[in-house]
């Protein structure tokens, strides 16, 4: 189904007439040579941001970036997005693509395209769900996000299903990759983003069951090869395609270890193993090294000292012909919760489940500070340098505010925005209280619960979001791309644009 009706542009309470929507010093240091690089398997421009965490680095170079936004200010636009998801935006050109999903199992998946300088809906085109999943808030909804080159967009939904479209939003091909592969046996769903060279796309599934990487050719959607990962347990990172030592790998840090992949046949060339609490966060690729990021498990036992030391450094090098991995340091009472750690100007950020940013030198490892930001990052921080050299560090929290920093030795914040007021808050946080209802499964249809989760299915649900932060709206992922910054929550889709006209900058918007 294309579906190219308007998407209503406001928040729920917001007024139709007014000012423009509202939405919801120390030394600078710079990675030495090895680490400038960023070389890729997929080429693209700047104004492009093609992938989950753009190139697995999470970094980006723009003309310039926003710095300065407030409810009332330098908002551009923002989006209702039908459903609700928790993939990140991809762009290509003029286009934004992101995903979203309805119906008490998820039964309706979509794929959205919205024009990136008004915010006006393209084209919406249904992914029906092969695979019955729960539409639970503690599950995935819509969590992978896409890859998208210069003929297609890949989406990849937590039934299964993978499917590419053009631009125009006609399906080209869709696998229903569960019903031909282990499906994700684990207490959340399929979260795992997609990633992509020139020619393939690749998918991982790692879960209680028997794990695996594929790669399917983007033209028809055929296997281009499995690589079997035996068990491995619940996991929910992306894996990252990169050139490391010279060659093209696909890196997959998840379960335990970090393994590398070449990205035409699926061959193992190594993999490092004992690594504990990798399961959330995915790998930073930047030059030929590979940061990792780890978390405490939020149930069970578990060594804190060995979750700090799994956010590690790991250099991949050639010699003799060979290629071998080693790791270069692990930090010290470092935790990594939703969020990939930010490599940038030097340094290896990483927040904590408590809002808490740790800064540690990325050669060393050693821990330079440790602040309290105030909340979580569910979206991973984007570091962004612009035309004149000015680099920043963009952290977005799930509460709405951003924190964005000056790269050095000490803590050096630039602004704090926040981007949405009490009353959007209070009308978001309504209309997803309003879904979840519509889409709630009948308690008799309902899977059944099992280990703590049994426990927590007893709880009421406004207990169980004040217990888990679950509540609405929620900042789930980011991308920047030259002048704009997006921000998705689970209902919304924001462009947050900075005006160099300040009379301009209350405008309402077309």
């Amino acid at each position: 189904m294309v579906d190219h009706s308007p998407v209503p542009d406001s928040l729920p309470g917001r007024r139709p007439t007014g000012p423009a929507p509202r939405p919801m010093r120390a030394t600078q240091r710079v990675l030495v040579a090895a680490l400038v690089g960023l070389p890729l398997c997929i080429a693209h421009a700047q104004h492009n941001w093609p992938a989950f965490r753009n190139d697995g680095s999470g970094t980006i170079t723009v003309d310039r970036a926003p710095t300065r936004w407030s409810p009332g200010n330098n908002i551009a636009w923002q989006v209702s997005i039908p459903g609700y998801g928790q993939s990140a935006p991809v762009v290509w050109g003029e286009s934004v693509f992101v995903t979203s999903c309805d119906g008490p199992w998820q039964e309706h998946g979509y794929v959205h395209a919205f024009d990136l300088r008004t915010g006006r809906k393209r084209w919406t085109t249904e992914v029906p769900a092969s695979t019955k999943i729960e539409n639970y808030f503690r599950n995935s909804r819509a969590a992978p996000t896409c890859v998208v080159d210069d003929k297609r967009v890949v989406s990849f939904f937590p039934g299964g299903d993978v499917t590419a479209m053009d631009h125009a939003g006609r399906t080209v091909w869709s696998v229903s990759l569960f019903a031909h592969h282990p499906g994700a046996e684990n207490d959340r769903g399929t979260s795992s983003s997609l990633a992509q060279t020139d020619d393939l796309v690749f998918v991982l599934v790692d879960h209680n069951g028997p794990s695996y990487l594929l790669a399917l050719h983007k033209t028809d959607g055929r296997l281009a090869w499995k690589a079997e990962r035996g068990e491995r347990g619940a996991s929910w990172s992306s894996p990252v395609t990169a050139t490391l030592a010279g060659q093209p790998v696909v890196i997959v840090s998840s379960a335990g270890s970090v393994a590398a992949y070449t990205c035409d046949a699926g061959e193992r060339l190594w993999e490092i193993d004992g690594l504990e609490g990798n399961r959330i966060p995915s790998a930073s690729v930047v030059g030929d090294s590979i940061f990792v990021g780890s978390t405490r498990p939020a149930h069970g036992s578990y060594d804190r000292d060995q979750v700090a030391a799994a956010n590690c450094r790991i250099d991949v090098v050639r010699a003799d012909g060979e290629i071998a991995a080693r790791t270069r340091w692990g930090a010290r009472r470092v935790d990594s919760y939703y969020s990939t750690p930010l490599v940038f100007g030097g340094y290896v950020y990483y927040v904590n489940k408590s809002g808490v940013l740790y800064c540690c030198d990325a050669e060393t490892g050693r821990q330079v500070f440790v602040e309290r930001i105030g909340d979580p990052c569910w979206a991973s921080a984007i570091g962004v340098t612009t035309a004149d050299g000015a680099q920043r560090a963009y952290f977005v929290m799930k509460n709405g505010e951003t924190l964005i920093l000056r790269p050095g030795d000490t803590f050096d914040p630039v602004a704090r925005n926040q981007l949405w007021d009490e009353e959007q808050l209070l009308a978001a946080a309504a209309s997803a209280r309003e879904k979840r209802a519509a889409n709630q499964v009948p308690p008799e249809q309902a899977p059944p619960k099992e280990g703590p989760e049994q426990v927590l299915a007893a709880m009421p649900e406004p207990a169980l979001h004040r217990v888990f932060s679950y509540g609405d709206p929620t900042v789930y992922a980011t991308a920047i791309v030259d002048r704009r910054l997006l921000i998705r929550t689970g209902q919304y889709l924001v462009c947050v644009q900075e005006e160099s006209d300040p009379a301009k900058r209350r405008q309402p918007v077309p």
